[in-house]
């Protein structure tokens, strides 16, 4: 049993990563800053993946939103969306919805100044 034990960290190391926890056991990691993102009245151009799309909708219906809120909710909207589409088979359940949060971030940062901008949140800096 003792071989395995490296082997365990390590399967379990790269779970958390999936999901997107850190071993202090936050849903989003420290990539998310205390930030309020606002959609820009004219972009630099239109969004242009499904996840760039979700992320302007829910921009233009909320307006200005704090940025981990804005996070968590396309990446349930996503996972919702997969799990509609037969996802439910796989095993997609063990993971949630965090399991979108890193590609949202991704996401989020691209779009940065040309779609939407991130500005730091006043209130708490």
């Amino acid at each position: 049993m003792t071989r395995l034990q490296p082997h365990k960290w390590k399967i379990h190391s790269l779970f958390e990563d999936l999901i997107g926890r850190s071993s202090s056991g936050r849903g989003l990691r420290a990539e998310a800053p205390p930030a309020v993102v606002r959609l820009i009245e004219t972009p630099g151009r239109l969004p242009e993946t499904p996840i760039e799309q979700r992320l302007a909708a829910a921009l233009r219906d909320t307006g200005a939103v704090a940025f981990t809120s804005l996070v968590k909710t396309v990446a349930a909207d996503l996972y919702a969306e997969e799990l509609r589409k037969g996802a439910g088979a796989l095993d997609i359940g063990l993971y949630g919805d965090r399991l979108f949060n890193q590609d949202v971030l991704r996401e989020l940062k691209t779009g940065d100044g040309i779609l939407w901008e991130i500005e730091r949140d006043p209130a708490i800096a």
